[in-house]
């Protein structure tokens, strides 16, 4: 449309032209004045339109100019100011559709820049730890459980894998899949103080000229862990329940074949059946125990006055105690009352000072301690026996598990589920259990039992308020029960 326009301004300018050459020519040929005059008149019409012509030409040329910027900033995707042209121009059409063409443009990249944003947002708040690495194995974006499951920080400008990852076995996934063009999968396994196993897919990502390499890690050390937990309880609960069945068979068998007719050999394997029936059921019992407290169940609490609590607990503990001279040390106050279950609460204790008793040594002692605060009261039971070595204490409360010293040197009966029991329990009520030990010198099992916003008007935060600040303490050293 434009060249259109054009052209028919080049044809007037160019039959003006003529038209005023000839009428010059005639004009001087007669030497008429009044030809003179319309040659004047045709040359100044004809001075005006090539004016117009040229403002016309360069006002388009300036907008052609413009469309030309417009479009390649339009292909750079850089921003582009809108071009107003007035209605007529032959470049309006052009103007406007470039204008939309521009306006849909920052749309769409709004739009992609958003999804990215989010995209970043959700992969940095993912479990699992995630490197995006491009095909000159350089960085371009790790989240957060990337970096501190490998313990490093990373750069958020690109920048080479090796500076991040150090560990041999994921650099050769890594350098496989970047050799193969095919993704890989394997537990990786870290090397340090804190070992942990890696769940390792090293995926690659074909685009179209290009291509990525995603590595997605996952600790599964806790599910290692588990695992093996499991394996061991199996293994431990078969050698528990293997040993007293053995016995029970091979003396009933012993008996069948013959053994019965001697009287006194009759009695000490029926009394060897009996302890051994007693052990078995003694073990299924704290394991449907376990299993009763996992699946939940409501708690029968009521105020408990704590002192007398342990002191009727006790008693059935001196037989034990007399055996080795153990000396068994109430420090309850006299006015602490504390709201329980009473059921709960005695299984608790008794597992404790079960093993407080066992693993003592001669001539030792047995401390029942208390204190509370607004949160929470505390039972203490405290112990001078063998101890617990530093490597065992993260274990102590595995089922069927016991530090090797219990069992070579001491050569305690039980179950091995006493202190299991105990966790189970104190989990239940939203408690804590906390051990400190000291080979040697002895260890102290503490609970933290919580105080409910039912509890805080008892007596428990009454005698925490008006008892003498060293009546906890004011007995350490005497002896309530002596055996």
């Amino acid at each position: 449309m434009t060249l259109s326009k054009a052209y028919q301004q080049i044809m007037i300018i160019l039959g003006l032209s003529i038209a005023e050459m000839a009428m010059l020519f005639y004009a001087f040929s007669k030497n008429s004045r009044d030809w003179l005059f319309f040659c004047l008149v045709l040359m100044i019409v004809l001075v005006v339109i090539i004016l117009r012509a040229t403002g016309d030409f360069y006002q388009n040329e300036k907008i052609r100019r413009q469309l030309e910027r417009m479009t390649k900033n339009i292909v750079n995707h850089q921003p582009v100011s809108p071009l107003f042209v007035r209605p007529g121009n032959p470049y309006k059409q052009i103007a406007d559709q470039l204008t939309e063409l521009q306006s849909r443009q920052q749309d769409a990249s709004k739009t992609i820049k958003n999804s990215n944003t989010e995209l970043v947002t959700i992969l940095s708040s993912l479990p699992v730890g995630i490197m995006v690495i491009d095909s000159s194995q350089d960085v371009i974006f790790a989240n957060h459980r990337m970096a501190s499951t490998l313990q490093h920080t990373i750069m958020n400008q690109p920048h080479p894998y090796s500076q991040d990852i150090r560990n041999y076995q994921l650099l050769s996934l890594i350098e496989k899949v970047f050799n193969d063009h095919h993704s890989q999968h394997a537990e990786v396994r870290s090397v340090g103080d804190n070992s942990q196993t890696w769940d390792t897919s090293v995926v690659f990502n074909q685009l179209d000229n290009d291509f990525h390499v995603s590595v997605i890690v996952y600790d599964i050390s806790d599910i290692i862990n588990v695992k093996q937990m499991q394996i061991d309880f199996l293994r431990n609960a078969s050698h528990e329940l293997k040993t007293p069945v053995t016995a029970i068979s091979g003396f009933a068998k012993t008996l069948l074949g013959g053994a019965m007719d001697d009287r006194k050999t009759l009695v000490e394997f029926l009394k060897i059946i009996d302890q051994q029936s007693t052990q078995l059921t003694s073990l299924i019992q704290d394991v449907l125990t376990i299993s009763h407290i996992q699946n939940g169940g409501p708690h029968q609490t009521q105020a408990i006055n704590l002192k007398d609590f342990v002191d009727s607990h006790l008693e059935s503990y001196i037989s034990m105690a007399r055996v080795q001279d153990i000396s068994l040390i109430n420090q309850v106050p006299e006015n602490a009352v504390i709201n329980g279950d009473p059921q709960n609460l005695t299984r608790i204790f008794q597992n404790l000072v079960s093993n407080a008793i066992k693993y003592n040594r001669p001539s030792g002692s047995v401390t029942i301690g208390y204190s509370a605060n607004d949160s929470f009261w505390q039972l203490k039971v405290s112990d001078t026996g063998i101890g617990i070595a530093q490597k065992d204490t993260s274990r102590l409360f595995e089922r069927f598990y016991r530090a090797d010293d219990s069992r070579t040197k001491q050569k305690v009966s039980g179950t091995g589920l006493g202190l299991a029991i105990v966790k189970e329990l104190v989990d239940a009520i939203g408690g804590v259990i906390h051990v400190k030990s000291q080979r040697g010198v002895g260890s102290t099992f503490t609970v933290e039992f919580p105080i409910n916003e039912s509890d805080t008007g008892d007596s428990t935060m009454a005698h925490k308020l008006n008892e003498p600040p060293a009546a906890p303490n004011s007995n350490l050293g005497s002896t309530n029960t002596k055996d």
